[in-house]
C-alpha cells in the first residue's frame, strides 16, 4: 500500500497533521520526511515528542513495506523479548537517528527473504568492519559521531545591528522583502525627491541597490557605502543567510569533516566502501576548512584576520578604554601636580583647577594664571593618555590621529572629554570592522553556498553509516554471526550459542563468563545424537539450571536473524516462521478467568496454518498438574501435525505430558551434578537429547541449609532429609521396575 497523503498514517489525526504541515511548510514536505524514515525531524516538530515521532515513522513504514513487527510476535513476552534485544543495540548508537531508526529493523516474514538477505549482508560488513577497527579509531568514531544529528534545513534570522539596505527600484524592493531580508536587517526604498542620506546616518554599513545605474551623490558623505548594480543576489547583501546554516550546525558539520579524515583510513568491505563513495572527500575537506575561519556564532573567527581581530578588539573594549584613559589622565595630572615646586602649592593649583570647573570661568584667563611649567605638564599628560589610548586600541601610526583631540585641550580638573570625537572614533572603528568583516564574509559564503548539498549529503551518510556501526560493534562485542536461513530447513538449530542477556550482565562484570548451548527442533543440517527431527520437545531438567534460558537463547536467535541481523551463536540454521510465540510461566495462582484466556491464546496458535515457533515456559501452572499434564498434552498434539509448526516447552512434568499422549514428543533435559565450594550449582547448560532430567530441588534446598544460620537452617535440614528420602523411594521403584 502506497502512503499518499498523512491522513494515511496510522496515528496522524488532524490535530498532528496541521502540526506537521505548519513545521515543514506543505504536506508533501512533511511526506517526504517521514516517508524518508527521519525519526529526529519528525520529533522536533512543536507538540511531538520522541516517542510520538517514532511511532508515525514506524507505522508509515509498516504501512509501506507491508509488514509489522506484531504480524510476527504474536505474544507479549515474544515482543518484551525483542524490544529488549533490540534496546541493547541501541545503546550502542551514538546518534538519536541511529537510535529511532533501529525500531524499524523488526523480524520480517518469509515474503520479505531478499530483504532478509540483504540485511544479513550489510551487517556481515559492519561486524566484520567493527572487528577490524583499532581501539583509537573506535573511540575517535563514537566521540565524534556523538555530535552529529541531523541537520537544521531552516535559518531563522537574526538582527544586525549597524546594516542598512537602500534602493530606488520598485521590484529590487519587492525582491528584498520578499526573500526576508527586512527581517535580518532594515531596508528602505527612496521615494522620489529623497536622498539616500537621509536614512544611511547611524549605520556601520549602507548597500545602495541601483540596477539602473543611479547614484545617490549625497551617499558620498560616507566611507562605508556598498553600491550593487543590475547583477545582485541575496548573499552579497545578507552572507549571513548562508553562513547561518553553518553557525547553527556548526558542531555538526565540523564533527562531519573530522569524521571524514577518519573514514579514509576504516576497514573496507562492500558496504564500506559504499559509504566512502557516498562522500565527496575534497569538497568537505575545503568545508572543513572554510568553516576554521568561522565562529559558532557566524562571525570570522579570530585569528583568520589580522585586521578584523585587531578592529574588532578595539570596538570590544572601547568603553573601557576611553574610561580607563580618562581615569588614568586625572590620576596622572594630579599626582604630577602636586609633586610640583612651583611658588605657588601643588594642592593650591589643584584647588584652582577644581574651582575652575566647577565654575566654567574663563580657559584662557586661567591658562595665564597658572605657571608655564603647570600648563606643560597638563599638555604633556593629555598627550601621553591619548598615546596610552592608541595602544590600548591597537591602533597604528596612521590611525593614531583619530585620537588626536578627544580630550579637551581647556585647563580643567577632571578633564574634559569630547563625546562627539569619542562617538566620531567609535563610529570608524565599528565601520571599519563592519566592512572588513562583511567581505570577508561575502567570500566564505559564495563558496559555502556551493558547498552545501556535499554537506547535507555526508552528515546524511554518518547517520546511516551510525546505524551500521551500532550494529557492527554490537555483534563483536557479543561474538555474533551470521546465521543460515533456508526455507528447505524445518526448524532451528544452534551450536554455540549464548543468552544475549546473560552476556549483557557478564560484560558489566556482574558474573562469570556464559557457557555456550547447543540445541535443535526440527530438522536442521545440526542433527546431534538422541534427535530424530522432532518439531515437539520437553525440556525437563533443574531449578535455575538454565531451562528459561535456552528457549529464550532460541527466540533470540530467531527474531534477530529474522530481523537480518547476526545472532549470538557459533553456527545457526533456522527457516523463517510467519509467527512467532513465547510465554514466561505465570507468577503466582492462576485464576478460572486468567485459565480461560490461556487456553483461548493455546486454541489461537492450534488453529493458525501459519508456519510458528512456540516456546512455553512452565506453563502448567495454569491448573492443578494433572490437568496441566493432559492440556499440555493435548495442545502438542495438535502443534506436531504440523511439521511447519516448532514447539519447545520446558517442564517439570515431562514424565506425565509423555505418559498423556501418544504424539511423537522429544524430552531432553538439563540436569544438575551437585554443588561446587562456591554452592553454585553445577550444571552442563547444554541439554541432553531424549533424556528426562531431574528436577533436584534438593540441591537448592542443600545450598541453602550451607548458606543458613540459625533456627532456619532446621527447617531447610528437614525439607532436605524428607527430599532425598523421596528421591531415593523413585530410584528404588524405578530399579525395581528394570528388574520385574
Amino acid at each position: 500500500m502506497s502512503i499518499t497523503k498523512l491522513s494515511d498514517i496510522p496515528g496522524v489525526g488532524e490535530k498532528v497533521r496541521k502540526a506537521l504541515i505548519e513545521h515543514f511548510g506543505s504536506e508533501n514536505v512533511a511526506l517526504k520526511v517521514i516517508l524518508d524514515s527521519r525519526v529526529d525531524l519528525v520529533a522536533a516538530v512543536p507538540g511531538l515528542g520522541s516517542r510520538q515521532a517514532i511511532n508515525i515513522v514506524k507505522g508509515a513504514f509498516e504501512v509501506q513495506f507491508g509488514a509489522s513487527s506484531n504480524m510476527l510476535l504474536r505474544s507479549t513476552d515474544a515482543r518484551k523479548i525483542f524490544e529488549m534485544t533490540l534496546e541493547i543495540i541501541r545503546g550502542y548508537a551514538n546518534t538519536s537517528y541511529a537510535r529511532d531508526k533501529l525500531v524499524l529493523y523488526f523480524p520480517l516474514p518469509p515474503d520479505k527473504m531478499d530483504v532478509i538477505m540483504e540485511r544479513q549482508k550489510y551487517f556481515a560488513d559492519a561486524a566484520e568492519m567493527a572487528r577490524n577497527l583499532s581501539t583509537e579509531q573506535r573511540e575517535t568514531l563514537r566521540k565524534e559521531l556523538s555530535q552529529v544529528r541531523g541537520l537544521f534545513r531552516r535559518v531563522p534570522p537574526r538582527r544586525i545591528e549597524g546594516r542598512v539596505v537602500l534602493t530606488n527600484d520598485d521590484k529590487v524592493f519587492d525582491k528584498l522583502v520578499q526573500a526576508g531580508v527586512d527581517r535580518w536587517c532594515p531596508v528602505y526604498i527612496l521615494s522620489e525627491g529623497e536622498n539616500a542620506i537621509d536614512y544611511a546616518q547611524g549605520f556601520d554599513l549602507v548597500i545602495f541597490i541601483s540596477p539602473l545605474g543611479l547614484y545617490d551623490e549625497s551617499l558620498d558623505h560616507f566611507d562605508n557605502v556598498e553600491i550593487l548594480g543590475k547583477e545582485w543576489s541575496i548573499d552579497d547583501i545578507l552572507p549571513e543567510k548562508t553562513i547561518g546554516f553553518y553557525a547553527r550546525n556548526y558542531r555538526v558539520i565540523d564533527a562531519a569533516c573530522r569524521l571524514t579524515e577518519v573514514f579514509q583510513s576504516l576497514p573496507v568491505n562492500v558496504s564500506v566502501e559504499a559509504f566512502k563513495r557516498a562522500i565527496d572527500f575534497e569538497r568537505i575537506q575545503r568545508v572543513g576548512e572554510l568553516l576554521a575561519q568561522l565562529d559558532e556564532s557566524g562571525n570570522i573567527a579570530v585569528g583568520v584576520d589580522e585586521e578584523i581581530d585587531r578592529y574588532r578588539n578595539a570596538v570590544k573594549i572601547f568603553p573601557t578604554a576611553i574610561a580607563e584613559v580618562e581615569a588614568w589622565a586625572n590620576d596622572e595630572i594630579t599626582s604630577r601636580i602636586a609633586k610640583s615646586e612651583v611658588t605657588l602649592g601643588g594642592q593650591q593649583i589643584i584647588s584652582i583647577l577644581q574651582s575652575a570647573e566647577a565654575d566654567a570661568g574663563d580657559a584662557d584667563a586661567l591658562r595665564n594664571m597658572l605657571p608655564a611649567e603647570i600648563i606643560e605638564t597638563f599638555s604633556t599628560t593629555i598627550r601621553e593618555a591619548e598615546d596610552k589610548l592608541v595602544q590600548m586600541l591597537g591602533l597604528t601610526v596612521r590611525e593614531a590621529d583619530w585620537v588626536t583631540g578627544i580630550i579637551s585641550e581647556d585647563i580643567a580638573l577632571p578633564v574634559k572629554m569630547l563625546p562627539a570625537q569619542i562617538n566620531a572614533l567609535e563610529d570608524r572603528l565599528r565601520r571599519l570592522y563592519a566592512e572588513r568583516q562583511f567581505r570577508l564574509m561575502k567570500k566564505v559564503a559564495r563558496e559555502l553556498d556551493q558547498l552545501r548539498e556535499a554537506v547535507v549529503e555526508a552528515v546524511q551518510t554518518l547517520l546511516e553509516f551510525d546505524l551500521f556501526l551500532a550494529v557492527g560493534l554490537f555483534a563483536a562485542d557479543y561474538d555474533l554471526h551470521t546465521p543460515e536461513i533456508s526455507m528447505d530447513f524445518r526448524g532451528v538449530g544452534i551450536v554455540g550459542a549464548r543468552n544475549l542477556f546473560l552476556v549483557n550482565s557478564w560484560l558489566k562484570g556482574k558474573h562469570g563468563e556464559v557457557q555456550p548451548i547447543d540445541y535443535v527442533i526440527g530438522d536442521t543440517p545440526f542433527r546431534p545424537k538422541g534427535t530424530s527431527g522432532e518439531n515437539c520437545a520437553i525440556l525437563s531438567g533443574a531449578n535455575s539450571g538454565g531451562k528459561t534460558t535456552t528457549i529464550q537463547t532460541i527466540a533470540q536467535i530467531v527474531m534477530l536473524a529474522q530481523a537480518g541481523f547476526p545472532v549470538p551463536a557459533e553456527r545457526a540454521y533456522l527457516r523463517v516462521f510467519e509467527e512467532i510465540y513465547f510465554f514466561y510461566k505465570s507468577r503466582g495462582m492462576v485464576s478460572a478467568g486468567a485459565f480461560e484466556t490461556t487456553l483461548k491464546q493455546f486454541a489461537d496458535i492450534a488453529v493458525s496454518e501459519k508456519s510458528k515457533l512456540a516456546l512455553f515456559d512452565e506453563i502448567e501452572a495454569i491448573t492443578e498438574p494433572g490437568s496441566a499434564a493432559n492440556v499440555i498434552a493435548g495442545l502438542l498434539e495438535i502443534l506436531q501435525k504440523d511439521e511447519k509448526n516448532m514447539t519447545v516447552i520446558c517442564s517439570h512434568l515431562a514424565r506425565e505430558i509423555k505418559q498423556a499422549t501418544d504424539a511423537p514428543v522429544r524430552i531432553d533435559g538439563i540436569e544438575a551434578k551437585g554443588l561446587n565450594e562456591r554452592l553454585e550449582l553445577i550444571v552442563d547448560r547444554t541439554p541432553r537429547f531424549g533424556h528426562l532430567a531431574r528436577s533436584t530441588p534438593e540441591l537448592i534446598v542443600e545450598r541453602l541449609s550451607k548458606l543458613t544460620k540459625g533456627p532456619k537452617r532446621e527447617v531447610y535440614l528437614r525439607i532436605l532429609e524428607n527430599l532425598t528420602r523421596l528421591r531415593e523411594d523413585e530410584e528404588r521403584l524405578q530399579q525395581k521396575g528394570v528388574t520385574d
